[in-house]
Order: structure tokens, then C-alpha cells, then sequence
């Protein structure tokens, strides 16, 4: 899957622009790597388009802990829009995750989330 193929899906998952959605793919993704192990981060990385890739690169040795809500308030500061949108709309990222990804990559991601993030799921 390309960018523009990501993109897609999480227009047409969300109902918001091609602006909003690569604003909001962006910072679902950086929110994303600072949770997961560097390790982690690197093979999801590796299975997206190379243009993202970048966005789940951190220097970080451990993975931040929290859950969802603060998963939802650092994606809404990133992107400037209200936590009641983003927490549906970090759904359709999801989405185009499940798609861009092998069914694989995708358990060993979820393996490090909370079992809240099934309500985005």
C-alpha cells in the first residue's frame, strides 16, 4: 500500500479531507511509536509506505506508558483537533493499518497496547 492508498482509507474511514487525514495519520503515528518498544516501531515502520516511515522513528529506549485517553490528548495536540473527533477518528488510522500491514506485525502491535485500544480498533 502506498501513502496515497493510506490516506484514502482513512478519508473514507473518517470522513475528513486529504489535509486532515495526513495531519491526522501523522500524529496517530508519532503518538503510536512513543508506546511502542523502539523494536517495535521499526517493523511497523518497515511494512509502511517509506514516506511515513519517519514518523514512527524515536530515540526513545522504552515505551511511554499510558492508555487510551492519553493516547486520544496527544494525538488531538499534534493535530489540532477537538479529543471528542479524534477518538473516532484515530480509528480509521487503525484501519488503514490493518490494511497496510500483515496480520502479524498488526498482533505483535496490539500486544503492547492496553486492551482499551479496542475501542479504536
Amino acid at each position: 500500500m502506498n501513502e496515497g492508498e493510506f490516506i484514502k482509507v482513512v478519508c473514507n474511514e473518517s470522513g475528513l479531507s486529504r489535509d486532515q487525514a495526513e495531519i491526522l495519520t501523522q500524529a496517530t503515528l508519532e503518538t503510536l511509536s512513543e508506546r511502542l518498544t523502539p523494536e517495535e516501531a521499526d517493523d511497523l515502520a518497515a511494512q509502511l509506505p517509506e514516506s511515513m516511515q519517519d514518523l514512527l522513528i524515536s530515540d526513545r529506549e522504552t515505551p511511554d506508558d499510558f492508555g487510551l485517553d492519553e493516547f486520544v490528548r496527544r494525538v488531538s495536540e499534534r493535530s489540532g483537533a477537538d479529543v471528542s473527533e479524534v477518538r473516532e477518528d484515530v480509528s480509521a488510522v487503525f484501519s488503514a493499518l490493518r490494511l497496510a500491514v500483515t496480520p502479524g506485525e498488526l498482533d505483535d502491535v496490539l500486544a503492547q497496547l492496553p486492551r482499551e485500544f479496542a475501542e479504536v480498533l
